[in-house]
Formats: structure tokens, C-alpha cells, sequence
């Protein structure tokens, strides 16, 4: 088994053998005693009268009897250790999968290059695991070869936004064990890491300017689209940087922007005729995730609305259509066509009742309405499309109710009346104002106008129709989609690869990882055109970006986990004991065995 020495330093010891030799080289100083007859002086060894000096090695038992308490002393100083037969040591890498890794990504495989084989001294065999820090991180290795786990870092590719990485090192503990050693590779410091988690830091402080904010416009009345986005110097340095506009073949002119250290300035301007997406572009830095800018004009899906109101109801209907976004008024293509609009805007009389449309947002009408007021107080139920509204400044009139059904969903009461009940069955989806609109003061409160819009916006998300939006890097997408038996899947591609995703698996559905436009179709269906841009700004601040290796104190915690202390040590410490007593006790019986003194 491999011998491993945990404290090396115990070697110095070992001085103590040319100390023990130098000292018995060394004469013992003589005694001069008066005599009165010199017959004895040819019998006396002849020895020095000057006192020590270096003159021979003397051979004999104390000499030998204290190297050995030496070479004693030394073993049991440097704490020698034996490799466990068959020890796995489990090193766990969990890395910062945060966008602001991705400007040291190069040090980081590095750092881990020269650090790692250090630990994998003193183990038989090594098992690896390589993780990333976000919630969803993928394991990117697990084997036990080294250069396998370097080159796994190649599919490594840090975007996320700022995150805890707690919940990855325990994942990392539980894989590594209680002897095992789980490493955190990061860009800034952290005062302590849970689960015993080593720190191993590659940051330093950058310079960098990026776009940090976004915002497009569409004027109903011109046609033109203007954008305006934010550029900030998080640098404690003034800063100039080169941008232009690029949309298609056409480009704008280089022009420069000065910015002082932490300062924002905003740049806006107008999109080419035509022109349905563009990119902006700044002087790359080493931090290129916010150099680059991808706009799209937005546009929601298409929701063709109708209305079936009387003559009374009609200035406060169209005055609702006229605020929806992208809702066009339903036309017929002909005749025969089975076409319907996606909502109907009816009104409906209790005293001459009538089927309402199956999706439509119905407002109570009675024409000849009653003078006493509904009494009590108004209430509001616990759902989506009604949370965080006020209707207390609500007033109506108290008429007869449109007839409810068991399964109406009560949004709003006032006393014992359902004021807003929703209807979702038998392929119905209906939000019914059950209180007349028209006689009372709902179109004064601005929680009337917005549940309409949170209805429509329910519609339409649940409409199968292209939309076009600007995303954040890593968004979650939710669509609409086909999903009978043979709908095929859906597909998602960017302008440097396309993935497919199995219906099962659409709930996963999130933004690209790296700045750029991407669409999503379903066969010959575009569902959505977008562009992921980088908008976390605290990723692109590195004012407190550092480099610290806290890897050093492993070797040692790696010895004691992975090797067994030397099973012989009390012996060792009994025979130095030994040596001690043995080598004092020739030297006391020499004392009394010396020769004769020289005479004078």
C-alpha cells in the first residue's frame, strides 16, 4: 500500500542525528588531581587537558541507543498513513451556471486543470461529478477519469441569471458523502458555503458596458415602430464604446457613446419601413452576453371580436373594443363560411331570455330598471382574473339575475347577489356581468375595464395563432398548441441549430440560452417568432468579482478520509521511551567507569 506522510514537516527532526554525532566526536574535558609518586603516569591514556574538542567518534551503546531515539522520534513527528485498499474518493465540481461565468469560463477550466490532480494523490481510485448550480443544472460528467472530466467542461455554457446555489451543493453532498469533497467554482467570494462546500474562485474585476433594458413601440396612427434601449457603464472608469442599428442588409453608421463610470444613457430611434426585427450592436468587451441587442416588433396573437348589444349598450361597447390590442372586428369571409369570432359581446334581457355565444363577455341589460340599489357588502372571490382589483366604489341597480348554473364560478357578491360570474363548461367560456352595466357606474371603475382585458388576454392565450415578443435569456414559453393523437411535435430553432420537443415535454419549454432570434412551429404552423436578449443586470456587474482558492486545507482532510494512521505507533512511542532510559543509564554507570584522571 502507498506510504503517506500527513505531516512532513516532522522530518526536521532528523537534525537531531548529525547534533547526537557531533556531540560524541567531543572529548570530555579532564581533571587534574596532586600526586605524590609518578610510577602511575605510563599507565594513563593520554587525553586532552584543554578540554572538549573534536577528536574521534567514540563508539557505543548511548551513541547508537539515542539515533535510534532519533529515526523514532522523526517516524512518529511525520504521521505516517497507509492508503485504505480499495478507497473511492468522491470529488463532486459544482459549477456557477451564472451568465457572468461565462467571461472567465477559460480560467476556470484552467484552475481546475492545475487543482484537481493534487487531490487524487492519495486514493486508489476517483470518482468525478460535475454539476451546474441552477435548479434545472444538468450533470455534465460522472466517471472516474480525469481527462474525460476536462473535457466535459466543452458543453459547459453558463447563462443563467443570478441564483443560490444551495440547492446544487446539496445534491453535491448527497453524491459525494460525508467524506467526500464537493468544490463550488464561482466568480466573486463567499463567506461560508453550506454542506461543507470548498470555494474555489476565478473572478477578477472587468470593464463593462452593455445594454441593460429594451422598448418598442408601434403607432397605430403612422405605422412607424421607434425603439429605445438603456446602455450602462458599470465600470468605476469612463468608458467609450462604438454602437450601430443593423436590420437585414441595411446598417446604420458607427457612431461613439462616452459614458462616465456608473452612468445610464438611453438611445432611441426608428426601425426601417419594413423592417420587422433589427439588432443592435456595441463595441464587444470581455463580456460579449450584453454587446448585442436582437429586437423584434412585438405583436400579440389576433383575436377577432363581435358584438351583439342593443342600441343603448353599443357607446359603451365599442368604446372596449377600441382599448383591446390586436383585435380586429370578426368579418365573415362569405356566406357559407362555419366561421365564428374568437369572443362575442352580447347583452342579455332576463325579462326576454335568450341563448348567450358560447365564448362572450355578457353584460346584463334590463330597459326598464328598478330605483332601489343593491344593499350589503361587495366581496371578491380568490381568482386569477379578479385578484388585487377594488370594487367597492361600485353602484347597481337591483334587477332580476340571469338565471345561474351549478357549475358558475361567483367572481364578485354584494349581499347575498352574484354581481360577476364566469362560466367554463360544455366548451363554454363566458364572463357574465349579472348586474345592469348600464344603470350603474362600472364604466367609471377602472377594475370594470381591466377584468375585460384579463378575460380577452385568457382567450387569447388559449388561441393556436403566431405572436411575436422580445424574451429574456431562459424564459419560460407557454403556447398553445394542437394536441390530438397525431399532432406533431414541436420545434424549436435558432439560426445555429433547431431542437424538438415531444408534447409531453412542452411545459419545458424555455427561451435559448444565448442572445438571438429563435422561432417555435408545430408542423406548417409558426406559433411564435421571438428574440432572447440578456436582461439580468447583476450578472453584468463584476465591480465584485474576485479570485480565491480555498483548496489548499483539502490534501490534508483527504488524507484522514481516504488513509489508515500507522497501527504500531504506541510501540514506536514505548521503544523511544526506551532508548531514553536505556541511553541515560549507560551514560550514569560511564560516569562511574572512567579512567584515571591525569596527575600533575
Amino acid at each position: 500500500m502507498p506510504l503517506v506522510f500527513a505531516n512532513p514537516i516532522g522530518f526536521w527532526a532528523l537534525l537531531g542525528i548529525p547534533v547526537i554525532l557531533l556531540i560524541h566526536f567531543l572529548q570530555r574535558q579532564s581533571q587534574t588531581l596532586p600526586s605524590s609518586t609518578l610510577f602511575l603516569l605510563d599507565a594513563i591514556d593520554r587525553q586532552s587537558i584543554r578540554g572538549r574538542k573534536v577528536d574521534r567518534l567514540r563508539n557505543s551503546i548511548p551513541l547508537w541507543l539515542q539515533l535510534l531515539g532519533v529515526l523514532l522520534l522523526t517516524w512518529l513527528l511525520v504521521e505516517p498513513r497507509w492508503n485504505s485498499e480499495n478507497s473511492v474518493q468522491r470529488i463532486v465540481l459544482v459549477l456557477d451556471s451564472s451568465a457572468s461565468m461565462e467571461a472567465f469560463r477559460e480560467e476556470a477550466i484552467e484552475q481546475i486543470g492545475r487543482e484537481i490532480p493534487r487531490l487524487t494523490l492519495h486514493s486508489t481510485e476517483t470518482a468525478f461529478t460535475l454539476l451546474e448550480s441552477h435548479m434545472q443544472g444538468n450533470r455534465l460528467y460522472r466517471g472516474v477519469s480525469l481527462t474525460e472530466l476536462l473535457t466535459s467542461f466543452e458543453t459547459w455554457e453558463p447563462s443563467n441569471s443570478a441564483h443560490s446555489p444551495e440547492a446544487a451543493l446539496r445534491v453535491g453532498r448527497s453524491l459525494a458523502g460525508t467524506t467526500g469533497t464537493v468544490i463550488f467554482v464561482t466568480d466573486h467570494l463567499e463567506d461560508s458555503l453550506p454542506y461543507g462546500a470548498t470555494l474555489l474562485s476565478v473572478g477578477e474585476v472587468i470593464e463593462n458596458v452593455g445594454f441593460a433594458g429594451l422598448s418598442i413601440t408601434e403607432a397605430a396612427e403612422t405605422g412607424e415602430t421607434t425603439w429605445q434601449v438603456t446602455v450602462r457603464n458599470y465600470s468605476e472608469t469612463p468608458q467609450s464604446r462604438d454602437w450601430f442599428l443593423a436590420a437585414g442588409q441595411q446598417r446604420t453608421s458607427a457612431r461613439t457613446l462616452t459614458l462616465e463610470p456608473g452612468a445610464t444613457r438611453t438611445l432611441s430611434g426608428k426601425l426601417p419601413d419594413g423592417a420587422g426585427r433589427a439588432e443592435l450592436v456595441l463595441e464587444p468587451d470581455l463580456f460579449t452576453r450584453d454587446d448585442r441587442l436582437y429586437l423584434i416588433v412585438p405583436g400579440p396573437k389576433p383575436v377577432t371580436v363581435a358584438q351583439a348589444v342593443e342600441e343603448n349598450a353599443l357607446e359603451l361597447v365599442t368604446g372596449i373594443l377600441n382599448s383591446l390590442e390586436n383585435a380586429p372586428l370578426f368579418e365573415r369571409p362569405d356566406e357559407a363560411s362555419a366561421a365564428e369570432p374568437d369572443i362575442v359581446f352580447a347583452t342579455y334581457n332576463p325579462l326576454a331570455p335568450k341563448p348567450l355565444p358560447r365564448v362572450s363577455i355578457v353584460l346584463l341589460n334590463q330597459k326598464n330598471v328598478p330605483q332601489t340599489f343593491f344593499r350589503g357588502p361587495i366581496v371578491s372571490s380568490n381568482h386569477e382574473l379578479i385578484d388585487q382589483l377594488n370594487w367597492q366604489g361600485l353602484i347597481a341597480k337591483n334587477s332580476p339575475s340571469i338565471p345561474p348554473m351549478e357549475n358558475d364560478t361567483p367572481l364578485l357578491w354584494q349581499g347575498e347577489r352574484p354581481l360577476i360570474l364566469l362560466r367554463e363548461q360544455g366548451g363554454f367560456q363566458q364572463l357574465i356581468f349579472n348586474f345592469d352595466v348600464i344603470q350603474s357606474n362600472a364604466a367609471r371603475l377602472p377594475s370594470f375595464i381591466v377584468l375585460i382585458h384579463r378575460f380577452v388576454d385568457r382567450i387569447r392565450s388559449g388561441k393556436i395563432a403566431p405572436r411575436r415578443e422580445n424574451m429574456e435569456l431562459r424564459q419560460s414559453i407557454e403556447l398553445a398548441f394542437e394536441t390530438t393523437e397525431n399532432a406533431a411535435p414541436l420545434l424549436l430553432r435558432t439560426d445555429t441549430k433547431e431542437r424538438s420537443f415531444p408534447l409531453n415535454r412542452a411545459a419545458l419549454l424555455q427561451a435559448p440560452g444565448d442572445p438571438g432570434f429563435f422561432s417555435i412551429r408545430q408542423g406548417e404552423t409558426s406559433l411564435l417568432s421571438a428574440s432572447a436578449n440578456f436582461a439580468d443586470t447583476r450578472e453584468a456587474d463584476f465591480s465584485k468579482a474576485a479570485s480565491r482558492s480555498d483548496l489548499s486545507a483539502l490534501p490534508t482532510e483527504i488524507i484522514e478520509h481516504q488513509t489508515v494512521a500507522d497501527p504500531w505507533w504506541k510501540l514506536w512511542a514505548i521503544l523511544l521511551l526506551l532508548a531514553a532510559i536505556l541511553s541515560w543509564h549507560f551514560l550514569k554507570q560511564a560516569d562511574h567507569t572512567d579512567p584515571v584522571p591525569e596527575i600533575s
